[in-house]
């Protein structure tokens, strides 16, 4: 792999200024810390209404003239002047994060993952980390989340998901974690079919797994993460990538969620409220309360007992999944 074929030089700088990635131990964060997904959201619209443009422009730039084009204080103008004097550094551990099999692509470059920039838009993460064929990411999917814990209804049902999502020629997209994640993953994977997992802990250690880098090598998984590669988990970074779960994906099933707590009724009130995806939700008489308040605050119902009468599991989502309300329909006594 080149490096250049994934990210681009306007994409090296975005890198320097958004990631902790090839960050010195000896730069302490709050000398210079990497720009926050908001904070990078408003830097490039000062950069778009200046004259400098482009985020490889800013390298020629002092920090007295980046605060005078950008209109940002000289705290702000210091901060990217000394997060860009790392451009050596980080050329080289951009070579052997790609020696190793990984790979880095910023939303500003081609192979950023489509359906994810135009679903969360601004919300989008900067930086993307990586393992697999890049490709894998434009294929439809289905994600399919819930909780660690999981009862054997709900083992089976995720189970089926994966393999159901296999038939309809649909990839499977989860976090990677024990229990819902996992079991939809290698149901899918067994299948003979294709998964993607956002990952909230450090991809350099989950691809060194064999079974992992197997499943790599056959092109058939690709993981993602939108942070460093060697970060570890963090309950904050599980929320986090619980959005690219649902950005990569044109339907979603939550198996089990708890009420009004954990990851997965906070990630799927926010793809509902988000509407990045249609969200459909395990509906049986032992599934846990989460599940029923998730429809009714607009999740479609997956009866338990239906899933494997359903043939194609992509048309009857698609049939099923909730139109947008029409004025008239706003209206209607």
């Amino acid at each position: 792999m080149d490096v250049f074929d994934y990210v681009s030089d306007e994409g090296q700088v975005v890198l320097a200024l958004c990631s902790a990635f090839a960050l010195p131990e000896n730069l302490s964060e709050r000398d210079a810390a990497p720009f926050t997904l908001s904070e990078w959201n408003e830097l490039e619209k000062s950069l778009e209404s200046s004259s400098l443009k482009t985020p490889s422009e800013l390298r020629s730039q002092s920090a007295e003239g980046l605060s005078k084009e950008l209109r940002i204080t000289g705290d702000e103008a210091e901060r990217i002047v000394r997060l860009l004097a790392r451009s050596g550094r980080l050329a080289l551990e951009l070579e052997r994060l790609f020696s190793r099999g990984l790979w880095v692509v910023t939303r500003r470059d081609e192979r950023y993952p489509t359906r994810l920039r135009q679903t969360l838009k601004h919300q989008a993460p900067v930086v993307i980390f990586g393992a697999g064929d890049i490709r894998l990411l434009g294929k439809p999917g289905v994600a399919v989340v819930g909780s660690r814990n999981i009862d054997e209804a709900g083992t089976r049902f995720a189970r089926a998901v994966g393999e159901k999502a296999v038939q309809a020629r649909m990839a499977v997209v989860s976090g990677g974690a024990r229990g819902t994640d996992r079991i939809a993953m290698d149901g899918a994977l067994s299948a003979e079919g294709i998964a993607m997992g956002a990952l909230a802990d450090s991809l350099e250690a989950t691809v060194r797994k064999p079974d992992v880098r197997q499943y790599l090598e056959d092109d058939r998984l690709v993981l993602i993460t939108p942070y460093a590669p060697n970060a570890g988990f963090s309950v904050g970074g599980a929320m986090g990538r619980n959005k690219v779960i649902y950005g990569l994906s044109e339907f979603a099933v939550v198996v089990s969620s708890d009420f009004q707590t954990g990851g997965t009724w906070a990630g799927a009130m926010e793809a509902l409220k988000g509407k990045w995806c249609s969200v459909f939700v395990r509906n049986s008489e032992n599934s846990p309360k989460g599940n029923a308040e998730l429809i009714k605050k607009g999740a479609v119902a997956l009866p338990e007992n239906a899933l494997n009468e359903i043939e194609d599991l992509a048309e009857w989502m698609r049939e099923h999944s909730q139109p947008e309300p029409t004025e008239q329909d706003l209206f209607k006594l």
